[in-house]
């Protein structure tokens, strides 16, 4: 069993990127709330150290063999000394397939891996061949979307479970807002995230409303639309500022990117954990997690997003009382990291018959 419960300690292995907004920090945090120690490798910090060239987009291709060789030996290196029982990888960017089978060769642990991306997908930044060519080696694959699991069975996948992405109650939760705040984090409309042509293409059709964007610097380096460039805040937000974006404005928008059609992301969770008002493109998936109308609301053309938009600035109770909902439904309904761990564990303890 595992948390408080459980009878058999496990020593983990987490190797994933831990800035501070990262998927491997909640993770951390959700091993710690049930009682484990993960030892962390982070693959950002040990790919950068071999050259500062690789912060470079232009010299990382050049330079990229080189750095992540250098990964790769100390990734083995350290599963060698520490002896993990599961090893628990996120996306597995730059790690290569040999790396792992020689990881698999000498050390008895379980090798799981949770890619947020579609690895399928032949943009570049999304996937590479080692994260195809490995997909035979792990022992399960968790995957957020319900419609890669046929795919990645076809790529060889030994094992393929559905893990939804989820929210982190110390860095989405409610905060309490401030005058100050209100000014300079209120909008009518506001979307949370970074640019692509998609989200773009959504976007510039809101040029009438008070719409605010929050996101990184392409925003101002490849959108085209000017009134979006106007818009953008000029930098990501994150953790309790995040919070106080969604909370101070009325209408938090959800765009999917093309990959997450029909599926879900990150703000799906994050959102309605943050306190925040939901329009949500609408996807299958996303409605088998909330109720639209009563916990989120959706969309899925112009024309609905717009009317939406003026129907929920004109109804400000309705719109808290949805906000309230889909909070509650995020606490109270396994949409947490630490019950995606729980999961995780679960899955540990059949295959090792514990």
């Amino acid at each position: 069993m595992f948390g408080r419960h459980k009878s058999v300690k496990i020593k983990i292995l987490l190797v994933s990127s831990f800035e501070p907004w990262s998927l491997g920090l909640s993770y951390i945090r959700a091993f710690k709330k049930l009682g484990y120690e993960p030892i962390c490798f982070d693959m950002t910090e040990e790919y950068e150290k071999a050259s500062q060239l690789t912060r470079n987009r232009y010299t990382n291709r050049l330079i990229s063999p080189y750095a992540a060789r250098i990964m790769n030996k100390k990734l083995l290196a350290v599963a060698k000394d520490c002896k993990p029982d599961l090893i628990f990888i996120h996306k597995g960017a730059y790690i290569y397939p040999e790396t792992l089978k020689e990881i698999k060769a000498n050390i008895r642990a379980l090798l799981f891996i949770f890619n947020p991306d579609d690895p399928f997908n032949p943009n570049r930044g999304a996937s590479s061949k080692f994260i195809r060519y490995s997909i035979p080696i792990y022992d399960i694959y968790f995957i957020w979307s319900k419609a890669l699991i046929p795919k990645l069975d076809h790529a060889g996948a030994k094992r393929v479970e559905y893990l939804p992405f989820a929210c982190d109650p110390e860095l989405h939760y409610p905060v309490s807002l401030t005058e100050e705040d209100k000014k300079v984090y209120a909008s009518d409309v506001v979307f949370v995230g970074n640019w692509d042509e998609e989200r773009e293409r959504w976007l510039s059709e809101l040029e009438e409303n008070n719409l605010a964007i929050w996101g990184a610097d392409y925003w101002g380096k490849r959108c085209k639309n000017k009134f979006l460039k106007s818009c953008w805040k000029g930098r990501i937000a994150i953790g309790e500022e995040m919070s106080k974006i969604v909370q101070s404005s009325k209408i938090n928008l959800n765009i999917l990117r093309l990959q997450n059609k029909g599926s879900h992301n990150m703000r799906t969770f994050e959102i309605p954990a943050c306190g925040g008002f939901v329009l949500h493109e609408r996807s299958d998936e996303d409605l088998g997690f909330f109720e639209e109308g009563k916990e989120i609301e959706c969309f899925g053309s112009v024309e609905e997003l717009k009317d939406k938009i003026k129907f929920y600035l004109n109804n400000n109770n309705l719109r808290i009382k949805i906000a309230k909902a889909g909070y509650e439904r995020c606490m109270r309904s396994g949409y947490l990291y630490v019950d995606r761990v729980k999961q995780i564990l679960k899955l540990y303890e059949k295959l090792k018959g514990i």
